[in-house]
């Protein structure tokens, strides 16, 4: 480990390493024997049941944050589950182990994107016949909010500009 002294960059010595390392334990023991406070458990019990409390895909994107991330504890993450992964939903395609092998970096196959950011649809880069956007439905287009001024929209605001319009929020 390293500090900064007058500018220049020193290794610690033993001691200091020590003295942080026993500084962090007791930081660790208070956290672990602080009693939990009705924050605390509420946080505990949405995420151990936000996948059976919220089950469209379009309300989960708007509570990302209450999905559980990958703890790699070897436990069963059941198919359909889904995830916290960065900041984006992310939902198990099939039964899997809660391994780093797994996870959505290493393991993309075994997971599917939640096409929904804070409650609309992500525009994808192609619109089939069967994503069609409805008039006056929302989607996002890389950070952007756009409303779809046409019916069956089956265009980007890439491709067709003059078929979609910025949401301001």
């Amino acid at each position: 480990m390293k500090k900064c002294v007058n500018g220049k960059v020193v290794d610690l010595t033993s001691d200091e390493i020590s003295a942080i390392e026993t500084e962090r334990h007791k930081l660790e023991l208070t956290e672990k024997s602080r009693p939990l406070t009705e924050t605390d458990i509420t946080r505990l019990f949405i995420g151990a049941n936000i996948n059976t409390i919220i089950t469209d895909n379009e309300t989960a994107s708007r509570a990302v944050d209450f999905h559980p991330s990958m703890e790699y504890n070897g436990n069963l993450i059941a198919h359909g589950t889904r995830i916290n992964w960065h900041g984006q939903l992310k939902k198990a395609a099939v039964d899997l182990w809660d391994t780093e092998a797994n996870n959505p970096d290493n393991a993309p196959a075994l997971w599917e994107d939640i096409s929904y950011k804070n409650g609309f649809r992500i525009i994808p880069k192609t619109i089939t016949a069967t994503l069609a956007f409805s008039k006056d439905e929302c989607g996002w287009w890389g950070d952007t909010l756009f409303r779809s001024l046409i019916a069956a929209n089956v265009y980007t605001p890439a491709v067709y500009p003059q078929g979609w319009e910025i949401v301001e929020m």
